[in-house]
């Protein structure tokens, strides 16, 4: 073979080579190597991240950045004033359930005292005669009666109220004003009108008198002399229910206050 170049890589060759001393493929190969050859991969450089800065303050706010549009009405009060809201409003209930608790004891405190006050109840009236015969009136049926030598002495359920008749033996050459005044310096009563009663005139004294458990009570004593008889009649009452207890208790005993038949005229 004449000297020449390789027909697969190109390379010259001597007449008496058989091989391409370059390729290693035998001289006069007309054909392309098909055997693959490892392709060398070069990595490629990653990408980095372009940092933008940060638009100027100029520059108008993005979509996301544009603040959200302004709320009709009143603007929301700050947390701690909302709060502080909320704990006020969650109080009223407690302050108006303290308010209608005392308003409760209140009023049945005033119920309390109001019954305490009130004057015994008058259900009906009954006749008392007296054993010797001397008087006779209309008393309470609810109220006691106690008799004894010298009259009798009356009291409502409570013991609070009370009304007495007495009769003693008239004292010689004195008058029923008289004893009336003797008896009401000794008391401390004052001078009132006189009063009619079983169809002879009395005289009339009355007071307010603090007794010894320091209530204060309304005293009227009453004085006659009938025949040779003394008389007198006698009402005390707290001063708190003295009002009802006259109307109820009181007048109507002296007006139907009668004498008995031992008694003599006047």
């Amino acid at each position: 073979m004449e000297s020449g170049i390789c027909l697969r890589c190109g390379a010259p060759y001597d007449s008496e080579d058989t091989v391409c001393y370059k390729c290693g493929a035998p001289i006069g190969e007309t054909r392309a190597n098909t055997q693959p050859v490892r392709a060398v991969r070069v990595p490629r450089p990653e990408p980095t991240a372009v940092q933008t800065a940060p638009p100027p303050a100029s520059h108008a706010p993005t979509a996301a950045q544009t603040p959200p549009p302004a709320r009709l009405g009143p603007a929301p009060a700050p947390a701690p004033l909302a709060s502080s809201m909320r704990r006020r409003r969650a109080r009223w209930p407690v302050i108006l359930l303290g308010c209608l608790l005392v308003l409760l004891a209140l009023g049945a405190a005033a119920y309390e005292l109001r019954m305490l006050n009130a004057a015994p109840p008058v259900a009906n009236q009954t006749r008392y005669t007296d054993p010797q015969g001397r008087f006779s009136f209309q008393r309470p049926t609810l109220w006691e009666a106690h008799p004894s030598e010298s009259g009798v002495s009356l009291n409502d359920s409570n013991g609070i109220s009370t009304a007495r008749v007495a009769v003693e033996a008239a004292p010689p050459g004195q008058s029923a004003q008289a004893i009336a005044d003797a008896r009401a310096t000794a008391l401390g009563l004052g001078l009132q009108p006189q009063r009619r009663a079983g169809g002879v005139t009395w005289e009339q004294r009355a007071g307010q008198v603090t007794g010894q458990d320091g209530a204060v009570r309304e005293d009227v004593i009453l004085v006659t002399i009938y025949g040779d008889r003394l008389y007198i009649i006698e009402f005390t009452s707290p001063i708190s229910n003295y009002d009802a207890t006259n109307t109820l208790v009181y007048q109507p005993l002296l007006e139907s206050f009668t004498f008995g038949a031992a008694s003599k005229g006047a």
